[in-house]
């Protein structure tokens, strides 16, 4: 933190305008708890929003300033402090593209500790009426750009980022979503740290792919590489279940694409994964892939709050056989991929809940796991001398947290 910045208190709309464009770099502007409306800035405009250092909009008490939207272009070196950016539905809003919250070809942009409240569609359709809508964050072709200690709430899709590089989301909180939790394409030096990504409401009537986190690449024309997804903690929660981590690399798969299309140096490690869905881990078309201490469980529906499901609904780890250079190591879940030539797979272990009598069944390795919502990570303890009592295996449970 610069100790020397220089603090500038704003009141309204236009004293925060003015002090925007007189800033050169280094000020923080102590915004008072009123609605300023739409924000849109562009490089060439009237209020460039180019600084030689970092200008930090910051709320200057623990009521929050509002924004009911956001546009920045051409942006470089502005953060965020504990504002609220507040999402209300409009006739004529698509509930899948509506971006009321986007960045733009910026360089820094920086949003901590705030919230983005979204809004549920009407006079729509009976597959939207009463469901989230618009997406919660949206940028494109930014340059170092972070969302830490942030929370995305109530929107179609929580946050979606396109030609990223060096990207930080640590530490969030999503949730209320109807399809996505965060969608990346053509990422590079992404981390995906410490987030809490639960309580879906889908539409069952639509036809969403609903995720809570996944990368895609079609016509895409270079690949995402240099990936950690570390430490996250994805929940059904009390809401719907999901596809969790899903990486379909659609370039190759359906278009094509050779070696250069490939995923590259992709880290998935340390992550809790509580759901009902085939797709656990699933990662395409990847030349350098680590897949390690992740611990993915199965618990019931919602819709079917008494049923577990078969074999096909337990989230499970799944990689493209033409991949390269494949660690899958000390992980915990249903299903690991078969081992190709190449690849290294060891310490993984096998558990399941449908037959009492076989290995890795989950009342004889796991604490507690068959109590119900909302699902807490110390159920999922391992039982002292049983299969899963094994120090480096599967994800880290005691730094995860369920807050009701």
């Amino acid at each position: 933190m610069n100790l020397w910045a220089l603090e500038i208190s704003v009141q309204d709309r236009a004293s925060l305008l003015k002090a925007l464009k007189q800033a050169k770099g280094g000020e923080v502007l102590l915004l008072a708890a009123v609605d300023y409306g739409e924000l849109d800035l562009w490089a060439d405009g009237p209020v460039p929003p180019v600084y030689a250092e970092p200008v930090i909009l910051r709320a200057a008490a623990a009521s929050p300033p509002i924004f009911t939207r956001l546009k920045l272009t051409g942006a470089r070196n502005l953060a965020f402090e504990g504002v609220l950016f507040d999402y209300i539905f409009a006739a004529g809003d698509a509930p899948g593209q509506t971006r009321p919250f986007h960045i733009k070809d910026s360089t820094n942009i920086r949003f901590t500790d705030v919230i983005f409240d979204g809004d549920v569609a009407s006079g729509r359709g009976p597959e939207d009426n009463g469901y989230a809508a618009g997406i919660g964050l949206s940028a494109r072709h930014v340059t170092r750009f972070t969302l830490q200690r942030s929370e995305i709430r109530s929107f179609y899709r929580g946050l979606v980022v396109g030609e990223g590089t060096d990207v930080l989301i640590a530490e969030n909180d999503l949730h209320d979503l109807r399809s996505d939790g965060m969608n990346f394409v053509k990422a590079t030096g992404l981390r995906v740290e410490g987030n809490v990504i639960r309580d879906f409401r889908r539409s069952f009537a639509s036809r969403d792919h609903a995720d809570m986190i996944q990368f895609w690449s079609m016509n895409a024309d270079y690949p995402t590489t240099d990936v950690v997804i570390r430490r996250n903690f994805l929940t059904v929660g009390n809401g719907d279940h999901t596809q969790s981590i899903f990486m379909r690399n659609e370039a190759v798969d359906m278009q094509g694409g050779d070696l250069s299309m490939y995923y590259r140096d992709i880290v998935i490690e340390e992550n809790l994964i509580l759901n009902n869905h085939f797709h656990g881990i699933t990662v395409g078309e990847t030349d350098g892939l680590t897949i390690r201490r992740n611990t993915l469980i199965r618990v019931p529906r919602r819709s079917e709050p008494g049923i577990r499901g078969t074999f096909a609904n337990m989230p499970g780890i799944q990689v493209a056989d033409s991949s390269r250079n494949v660690t899958v190591r000390a992980n915990v879940a249903s299903r690991v991929p078969k081992v190709q030539a190449g690849w290294k797979q060891v310490g993984n272990a096998i558990v399941q809940d449908l037959e009492a009598f076989e290995g890795g069944y989950y009342p004889r390795v796991f604490a507690n796991p068959f109590a119900g919502k909302p699902y807490r990570p110390e159920n999922f303890k391992p039982v002292s001398g049983a299969l899963l009592d094994r120090s480096e295996l599967g994800a880290p449970l005691s730094i995860f947290r369920w807050g009701e």
